[in-house]
This record gives C-alpha cells, structure tokens and sequence, in this order.
C-alpha cells in the first residue's frame, strides 16, 4: 500500500452555493433571534459572525444577512401588526422565537410578493414545532390568521410598505 497519496490533513467541508427557501428562512429567522439579545450597535457584527459559520459561499451569506436586513428593517411595522392581533398579549410577553417567526411571516406575506401567503404561514408553524414549545405552532397560526383578518394584504398600501 503506498501512503504518499494519503492525507492526514481532513478536507475542508466544501462550502454550499446554494440554499432553499426554507433554510433561508430558518437562518433568517436565528439570525433575527440571535441578534435579538444584543444591542443594537452590536446587532450587524453579531449576525456577521452567525453567518460567517454557515458553510456557504459568501453569496450566500449575503443573501441571508440581506433577507434578515429586509426583516429587521420592517419591524416597526410589523410589530404593530402583531401586536394589534394578538388579543391579550403584550408583544413582551410573547416569546422571542414565536415573535421573531411571526415577524417572517409577517414580512413574506406583506413584502414579498414570490411568497403565497399559506407558503408563508405554514413554514412559520413548522419552525415554530422545531424551535419553539409545545404550543407554538397553534399560537403562531392563531396570530398570523388575526393579522391576515385584521390587514387584508391588498390593504397595505404602497405607502405602508
């Protein structure tokens, strides 16, 4: 056997160039989580350093750090919105992963027009069975329906947006 052609040295994982909708929006939505616990001066160095141990390309990191931007960006918006629709829940009394799920959710179907609605709201449940607690997914969906009830999305405006 000749071991000049055998490495000790283990390969590095190859990185990733692309990524499903659903990792993106699983990423997003740890990204959002994470950087949730820090101020906001350290919130962009935070998500960079989250991003930077995902094993894809720096495209791909970009294009989650950009869809979390797009979701941070809008949350003085959205949050109203849940808020309002969540009868009897302070947004701080909600918790941080149902929160920040909702406010994906949120964001797709109001701003992202390549998102159907149910597409949207189904993958908020499913991530809140992985991430969230027992009664999540009901709570999330229960919400998310009484935002839809309460803004219709044709009744965004431009202007809201």
């Amino acid at each position: 056997m000749d071991n000049n052609n055998v490495s000790v040295v283990p390969e590095q994982e190859e990185l990733r160039t692309r990524i499903t909708a659903h990792e993106l929006r699983r990423h997003t939505f740890v990204t959002l989580f994470l950087t949730g616990f820090h101020e906001n001066s350290e919130r962009e160095e935070m998500a960079r350093r989250y991003l930077a141990d995902l094993p894809y390309v720096p495209e791909v990191q970009d294009r989650i750090y950009a869809r979390y931007r797009q979701v941070a960006e809008k949350i003085g918006r959205i949050d109203p919105m849940i808020g309002k629709s969540s009868h009897g829940w302070n947004l701080r009394r909600i918790g941080k992963v149902e929160l920040n799920l909702m406010r994906i959710a949120v964001y797709e179907i109001y701003y992202d027009e390549e998102i159907p609605r149910e597409v949207a709201i189904n993958e908020a449940v499913e991530l809140g069975k992985r991430y969230g607690v027992e009664n999540s997914p009901a709570f999330i969906n229960g919400i998310l329906s009484e935002v839809i009830r309460n803004y219709p999305p044709e009744s965004v405006t431009d202007e809201a947006k």
